[in-house]
């Protein structure tokens, strides 16, 4: 019988740290947001190719006809080593300025640099994950800790 109250307690505790875990650490942002927005942004997504890791889906004046391949440097959505989020196709908001033209050694070909200086991600945030219930408006801390 003296086993019972502890059993409730290590309950307790496991249902303390889930909900301390999937407390927001990062808002997503509507497009709906975004078009009141003076700042220079672009819409990019996370590809999983040898070399680069970014295309290029837009920017403030709408989507583009034909993704492009970019070099981004600077402050870049570090939340794509989460397989989770990286696997799901979602679409990031990146803040900051197209620099050049730099020649890719790896591609063999010119392509168009960006310096960024934050990132957002894009509403609804999509996960490939089994927990059908993980919050799509924002990134869980425990969301932020598997890139760590």
């Amino acid at each position: 019988m003296k086993k019972m109250p502890i059993i409730i307690i290590v309950f307790l505790f496991l249902i303390a740290v889930f909900v301390y875990n999937i407390l927001p650490e990062k808002y997503a942002v509507k497009r709906e947001d975004l078009l009141n927005s003076n700042e220079a942004y672009y819409l990019v997504e996370w590809v999983r190719t040898t070399g680069i890791e970014w295309m290029i889906v837009g920017d403030q004046t709408g989507l583009y006809s034909e993704a492009k391949y970019a070099m981004l440097i600077g402050e870049v959505p570090d939340i794509v080593s989460n397989y989770s989020i990286a696997t799901a196709r979602n679409t990031y908001v990146c803040y900051g300025e197209y620099i050049g033209e730099k020649e890719n050694t790896i591609l063999g070909e010119t392509l168009s640099e960006y310096i960024m200086i934050g990132w957002d991600i894009l509403y609804p945030i999509k996960r490939n994950t089994v927990l059908p219930f993980w919050p799509s408006s924002y990134l869980s801390r425990m969301d932020m800790k598997a890139r760590r």
